[in-house]
């Protein structure tokens, strides 16, 4: 039986930023739907599979934002996709989900919500470069990961 694809919510003003992640995930089977400001995503009825967040929004902090629609039943789980560097801020982001620095490009995003699948290598052989195994922040970030 094949399955729905999972809807994720992305929060995030830069149209630039917003665009190239929704397609990203859209390349791996994702659908998304984007908000633009804290208003615009608490005006959305309906539930997420997954949320991902700016912190830093025009109309609010996307941590808080993330609390209520977490505390709402709206959005399960989530991560930050942020440039903010405000230390405090990150710290409360870090205790509901990943926090991802825009730096580092829509890669790491798509590593966490759709990791390459890991082949074991053979008996006596060590597993080859880009067969999922990476000695990475991706990596620790895959084991974390909650569905």
């Amino acid at each position: 039986m094949e399955s729905l694809a999972q809807l994720l919510l992305v929060v995030e003003d830069d149209v630039t930023v917003a665009r190239a992640l929704s397609r990203t995930l859209a390349r791996r089977g994702f659908s998304v739907a984007i908000a633009r400001s804290c208003t615009a995503a608490r005006t959305l009825t309906q539930g997420f599979d997954f949320g991902i967040f700016d912190i830093d929004l025009p109309d609010g902090n996307g941590v808080d934002l993330a609390r209520q629609l977490m505390d709402s039943g709206k959005v399960p789980s989530v991560l930050f996709f942020t440039s903010s560097n405000d230390a405090a801020i990150l710290a409360r982001a870090r205790s509901l989900g990943p926090v991802l620095m825009k730096a580092g490009g829509t890669s790491p995003v798509l590593a966490f919500l759709a990791p390459e699948p890991i082949e074991p290598p053979q008996s006596g052989t060590a597993p080859t470069k880009g067969r999922g195994l990476r000695a990475s922040s991706s990596s620790a970030l895959r084991r974390q990961r909650v569905r």
